[in-house]
């Protein structure tokens, strides 16, 4: 990319003496004053309020609450930005009546040190307190108020809007304050008086910005042409601070016509997770094609996780034809979704919500998660409801298994089947628990125990609706206005066995492998994308419904953060050894525990599973059975960092080659291995790796 500020002027070498530093800023001073008075004007007293400003970025307060009222597009931009400047451990809430009992639940479990609001509150501040039940100071008015000195500082003008969420990711990684510039008559001399405030020393100008900038005496001028110097400046700061293996995709036309309005939190979530932050085009449908560009920079080849800050509108959905004949003519699909078997090589998440308030309290509750992850709390909640009222037997299979993974994996499970599923005890287990997994039928969920009209505040945790069509906005935004950190769904229809699946390996990678939602999501995706390729080698043109695990890889979908990792609770003492692979040297080792779970036995259908160990609906019947017997798989997400660009690692095997798949990731130099294990593979499974191809 285009990158390289122009230097115009530096005092880097007098900086870099202290008491040449001392110098130099009083002659900046004296020099901004002059200036202001040759073009006719005096530096205007401090404005009211800054006599007591907040703490120096060095010193933030630990438990810090930024309570945000009515704020334009571009002073929100400014103030998120300004709290990463500060030290970004301050928590940003958007105050909204509507927000007023979770936004109380939070802060009664948070126990801010401070709260201090910002911006104007409809009703003034007295009905905030009220609401909130809290005492307040009086609010900041704008963003400039988080600093008392900023020796360097940005500034940008606000259109294009892609440039200004760029410039303030800029802003917020060096630790500045980000200043937007406009053409008001007296815009150069608000920009003087502000700088002689802040004794600054060096401005950081952005395109259009750069003319205002000039002339001003005693101070630095770098320029940032345009948004590709401005992006190249973030990677080249971002490098420094450690590898980038997040990428935030936002919409910047998305602030009208009713498309949400993300973005402008974009440069937030962004600086919050070491993130380069990519922008679409207005209409939103090239997602794949910009991150495909930005991979060409090598300092990208490390990227893991990409996070859409758009709602649906902003950046659409895919679409494809569904590969399996029936209601939905078409399968929705998340962008970057690879076509045909290639595995799934990004961990997608998409954070949006009608409600920007809701996103800024999901952040501020995965920030509050972040800061417990190492101290000891209560135990870990799982709640398990599934089938409902009877009728899908097979799925209720799936269910038990995950049920004792997810007990193996530390979690205090409460597990709820058929008959034992009611309304009432939902809705009582479900505000308590840190994972809730719905397996059941839509309509259920929905119109018998209305659960998109339940309001109790929730714990933050995950909510997986393994459910026909449960991911949609009417079902899922309230669970993240209660409090959920990501809800797990599907927008299309699917069958048991490939649902039933899902969850077990989504859960298996979380437990096991200790992977992010978002990674355990892709992990989940491309197993059932190996289960199909092994399927057709074990049964060859019996093979059905292939489209069925194809359909279900495509479709579940993430909306929450795909770089969250959940707290791991401890592993119970009794615990049993689950399957591991391990690679020495050329040698892949998948080792099987000596011990199975109990077996479960279900209306026709009977399951026995090692720990961390997969089912995917192929079924076998044993002589003199009436029941039919899940056929369990070994999996594996397996790096090689020793494979070179361009060569594919060939595994070889004493294992018959119709009995496992491997299929690899080039650009993560990483495979997925699927085995099925024959009676006589008792103890190991071992595979030869050729890193020549």
């Amino acid at each position: 990319m285009p990158v390289h500020a122009s230097l115009v002027q530096s005092n880097s070498r007098l900086r870099s003496l202290p008491w040449l530093a001392a110098v130099a800023a009083v002659v900046t001073v004296l020099c901004g004053l002059g200036f202001a008075m040759v073009r006719g004007f005096a530096p205007p007293p401090a404005p009211a309020g800054s006599e007591t400003p907040l703490p120096a970025a060095a010193t933030p307060p630990e438990r810090v609450v930024y309570l945000a009222g009515k704020l334009s597009d571009e002073e929100l931009i400014c103030f998120t930005s300004g709290i990463s400047a500060t030290g970004g451990s301050g928590i940003f809430l958007l105050d909204t009546p509507q927000a007023t009992p979770y936004h109380k639940a939070f802060l009664d479990s948070f126990h801010p040190e401070r709260i201090i609001p910002v911006g104007s509150f409809a009703g003034g501040i007295a009905q905030v307190e009220k609401r909130l039940e809290v005492k307040l100071p009086p609010p900041l008015p704008a963003a400039r108020d988080l600093f008392k000195r900023a020796e360097r500082v940005v500034v940008c003008p606000a259109r294009p809007r892609s440039t200004l969420l760029q410039a303030a990711c800029l802003a917020g990684v060096m630790r500045v304050p980000l200043l937007i510039a406009d053409d008001k008559p007296d815009a150069k001399a608000t920009l003087c008086r502000q700088l002689v405030a802040w004794q600054t020393l060096e401005v950081h100008a952005v395109g259009d910005a750069i003319p205002l900038c000039r002339g001003l005496t005693g101070v630095s001028l770098f320029r940032l042409p345009h948004e590709e110097s401005v992006v190249a400046a973030h990677v080249r700061r971002l490098r420094r601070a450690g590898p980038i293996e997040t990428l935030v995709v936002a919409n910047p036309a998305d602030s009208g016509a009713g498309l949400g309005g993300v973005s402008a939190l974009a440069p937030m979530l962004a600086l919050q997770r070491h993130a380069l932050l990519l922008c679409t085009r207005d209409s939103g449908d090239n997602t794949a094609a910009v991150v495909a560009a930005a991979l060409q920079n090598p300092a990208l080849a490390r990227v893991e996780s990409v996070l859409l800050a758009a709602g649906l509108k902003a950046i659409p959905m895919e679409q494809r034809a569904n590969p399996v004949p029936g209601k939905d003519a078409y399968i929705e699909m998340e962008p970057l979704t690879p076509a045909g078997h290639e595995p799934f090589s990004f961990a997608v998440g998409r954070l949006f919500h009608d409600d920007l308030s809701v996103l800024t309290l999901l952040l501020a509750r995965q920030q509050q998660l972040a800061a417990q992850a190492n101290r000891a709390g209560p135990p870990r909640r799982a709640l398990i409801a599934s089938n409902p009222g009877g009728g899908l037997a097979l799925l209720e299979t799936f269910s038990r298994n995950t049920t004792k993974e997810m007990e193996t994996g530390g979690y205090e499970t409460t597990a709820l089947f058929d008959d034992e599923v009611t309304r009432e005890q939902v809705q009582q287990l479900l505000p308590s628990q840190d994972i809730f997994l719905w397996e059941g039928h839509y309509r259920t969920m929905v119109d018998r125990y209305e659960m998109p009209k339940w309001t109790e505040p929730l714990q933050a945790g995950l909510i997986f609706l393994q459910s026909c069509l449960a991911l949609n906005e009417k079902e899922a935004q309230p669970l993240l206005r209660r409090g959920a950190l990501g809800v797990i769904g599907s927008s299309t229809r699917m069958y048991s066995a490939s649902g039933g699946a899902f969850p077990l390996a989504f859960f298996n990678a979380m437990n096991y492998d200790h992977q992010s939602l978002g990674g355990s999501l892709r992990q989940a995706k491309n197993f059932l994308l190996q289960y199909v390729l092994l399927k057709e080698k074990l049964l060859e043109d019996k093979a059905k419904l292939g489209g069925a695990n194809i359909r279900s890889a495509w479709a579940f979908t993430l909306w929450g953060d795909p770089t969250l990792k959940l707290p791991r609770p401890p592993a119970p003492p009794d615990s049993l050894t689950p399957v591991r692979h391990k690679v020495h040297g050329n040698t892949l080792v998948l080792t099987l525990p000596e011990t199975v779970y109990d077996g479960v036995k279900k209306k026709g259908y009977q399951a026995q599973n090692w720990p961390n160990a997969r089912m995917a609906g192929l079924l076998r019947k044993e002589i003199g059975e009436d029941d039919r017997f899940l056929v369990p798989f070994l999996f594996a997400e397996v790096h090689l960092p020793k494979a070179r660009p361009g060569v594919t690692p060939r595994l070889t095997s004493k294992v018959p080659g119709k009995h496992w798949v491997f299929s690899w990731d080039e650009r993560r130099r990483c495979g997925y291995l699927l085995v099925a294990p024959r009676p006589r593979d008792e103890r190991e499974v071992r595979f030869h790796i050729d890193y020549d191809g």
